[in-house]
């Protein structure tokens, strides 16, 4: 299983992360949220990933972008050294396909939030973009008008079962995950990955170490298990010039 810990703003908790096992580090470069990270911050921050990562393999360095012109979205995987894209506003086929023709050796993650009362609208919109760009993984993050993740707030899992009726891109569930449900979310055989931020926080966008730690132990557990554990998986390669 692919777990990424989103929203990380200080060094010290890259440090945490990468020494707890997670596959991806994810840093927010949307203005507006509690866990954005300047370019010359993010930098920084990957720089001590790289080097924190002696004796483990280095975890993908995820940009969360949310509704950012393509154009940007390159220069800043070039300026930081990111290996993964993720999608995670209002952006159109369009928008994406863009983004993917200016990084074409970046895996792309498209998150879409989902409206509990209208998951075959989300079902369809994955269809359509995966049809147009091939996308690294899907993310399902909880719908909170206005917001963009973060948000604390759970997927209705009744859509995992939709999502399992063909063959889609990898699927990552985020929005809401604590130590009390990530167990019965790893364990569901649909679910490739997983992404935390606001549940193992002591306050937005500052980790606690202790809960990284059992977080990260317990969806490993989880996995092994139901018999699908499988650790240190990467979506990115080492991250390059483009």
């Amino acid at each position: 299983m692919w777990i990424k810990i989103c929203g990380v703003t200080r060094t010290e908790d890259v440090a945490t992360v990468v020494h707890s096992g997670a596959d991806a580090i994810g840093f927010n470069f949307f203005p507006d949220s509690k866990r954005f990270v300047s370019i010359p911050t993010a930098r920084a921050l990957a720089e001590t990933a790289r080097r924190c990562a002696v004796d483990v393999p280095l975890a993908d360095l995820v940009g969360v972008f949310v509704n950012a012109a393509a154009d940007a979205v390159r220069n800043v995987v070039q300026d930081v050294g990111l290996n993964v894209i993720q999608v995670h506003g209002d952006e159109t086929v369009e928008h994406v396909a863009e983004i993917h023709q200016l990084c074409p050796h970046i895996p792309i993650i498209r998150a879409f939030r989902v409206d509990p009362g209208d998951t075959e609208r989300t079902i369809s919109d994955i269809d359509r973009l995966s049809a147009v760009v091939p996308l690294a993984a899907i993310l399902l993050d909880a719908f909170v008008p206005g917001e963009f993740g973060g948000t604390g707030a759970t997927v209705d899992l009744s859509i995992l079962e939709g999502c399992a009726l063909q063959q889609r891109p990898p699927l990552i569930l985020a929005g809401g995950l604590t130590l009390k449900n990530v167990a019965l979310v790893a364990g569901c055989s649909t679910v490739w990955g997983i992404d935390a931020a606001s549940g193992i926080e002591s306050s937005p966008g500052i980790k606690d170490s202790a809960r990284v730690y059992e977080f990260v132990n317990a969806a490993r557990a989880a996995t092994s298990h139901s018999g699908c554990w499988i650790r240190n998986v990467r979506i990115g390669k080492p991250p390059s010039n483009i």
